[in-house]
């Protein structure tokens, strides 16, 4: 039997538990974001993220008149960047709200992972295929249109992205130039996007002084790498 938290909620810990058991790999990533975000927002309804979720998804819908994936993309961008704001909050950028998905979903600001993640979970709603990017300092996702890929930064109200300007991008982010044999552009899995999310908030909580939250947030990344390693 696994230890009981000492400092998460439990709600969130139980919820954060069983989405790490559940199968689907894209349920399972937005359940765990949701799990973390229950931590600081214990009020909340986690079925009520995954409402938003799929209300957005039937805006874009309604909009769609053929099965085209590139009109299935730009409706998405239409209804997401240009109806609904979604885009990065930089005028208070290290907040800790900014890594909740539920707060983020309300607010229509956020971090590069959390409006990432929002981004992939309306788009594979409408059938696309979406990719978190695992890049430094900023993330990023790449959608699969046929054969072509698309780097896209949901953060800058989803601009698209040459190879060329993402490299300019982070370089500038994280002040140093890119090596040859670098790699800054690997696609994440599910236990790297969560750990992703988990050690933003670690940084941003240790910066602030809540040692409690910092705490909880580590017994949720111990929950998070044990049921990796019982599926390995």
């Amino acid at each position: 039997m696994r230890r009981r938290p000492k400092y998460c909620h439990e709600n969130a810990y139980d919820f954060f538990d069983l989405a790490m058991r559940a199968p689907d790999g894209s349920q399972r990533l937005l359940a765990g974001a949701v799990g973390i975000a229950l931590h600081f927002l214990p009020n909340h309804s986690p079925a009520a993220s995954l409402e938003w979720i799929e209300e957005i998804a039937e805006t874009i819908r309604q909009r769609v008149r053929g099965p085209s994936p590139e009109a299935i993309l730009a409706h998405m961008h239409a209804v997401l960047f240009d109806d609904m704001d979604f885009r990065g909050n930089e005028q208070d950028y290290f907040h800790v709200n900014n890594s909740l998905l539920p707060h983020v979903l309300e607010s229509h600001r956020g971090l590069p992972i959390t409006l990432a993640l929002i981004y992939k979970a309306v788009g594979e709603c409408l059938g696309l295929t979406i990719h978190g990017v695992n890049s430094p300092g900023h993330f990023l996702v790449r959608v699969e249109i046929g054969e072509e890929s698309l780097l896209i930064d949901p953060f800058h109200s989803g601009r698209l992205l040459s190879p060329a300007e993402a490299i300019s991008m982070i370089e500038r982010i994280v002040q140093q130039p890119k090596l040859p044999e670098e790699e800054w552009f690997t696609l994440c899995n599910e236990k790297q996007w969560l750990q992703r999310i988990l050690n933003n908030l670690r940084s941003q909580l240790i910066h602030t002084g809540h040692s409690n939250h910092v705490a909880a947030m580590r017994e949720l990344h111990a929950v998070l790498n044990d049921e990796w390693s019982s599926e390995g």
